[in-house]
Parts: C-alpha cells; structure tokens; sequence
C-alpha cells in the first residue's frame, strides 16, 4: 500500500521453501546453518516447506530448534507460538 512502512525487527515467523538444490547432505547442513541465523535473528517459528520431495511441512520453534513437528498431508499445520490460533492445512499447499 502506498505510505506504507516496514516492520521494524524480524518477524515472528517465517518460513523457508526448498527448491531443487536444497536436498541432500550438504544442503541439510546449509538450510540447518541458516535456521539456526533465522533464530538468532528473532523468530519464535521456522517452517521448512518441502515441496519436491516428501511433501511435508517441518515445523521448527527457537525452544526447540533441532527437534521438528513435521505434518503431512491430511494434516494441518500451525506456527504456534508465534501465530496463535493459526492454523494452515498442508493438503493445500500441494493441491
């Protein structure tokens, strides 16, 4: 919108969505790497959306960084803390 103004700091969530190059042992290790700068950075939520391969919405928190809640399919996935009460059904994405 015109007038409009960013938001100042990093947002409460975000979300990283792979592409071709980002499977496999050294792209894990580049997209762990830039995880853990989203949380030094500030948001409380990292999803890692894959899309070309296992169809699944991995959903990280800065409590508990290194340990996902992944949905699938069928399921619906959220981003609490950082957006409560939201909620996000992973049939869609890949519709």
């Amino acid at each position: 919108p015109t007038g409009g103004r960013f938001m100042q700091g990093a947002p409460p969530f975000a979300v990283e969505v792979r592409s071709e190059g980002d499977y496999g042992v050294r792209a894990e290790r580049e997209i762990q790497a830039k995880r853990a700068d989203y949380f030094a950075a500030g948001p409380r939520v990292v999803w890692d959306v894959g899309v070309l391969r296992a169809e699944e919405i991995r959903v990280y928190r800065a409590e508990s960084p290194d340990t996902p809640v992944i949905y699938a399919r069928d399921e619906t996935a959220e981003a609490e803390p950082a957006v409560p009460r939201w909620q996000f059904p992973v049939n869609e994405l890949f519709a």
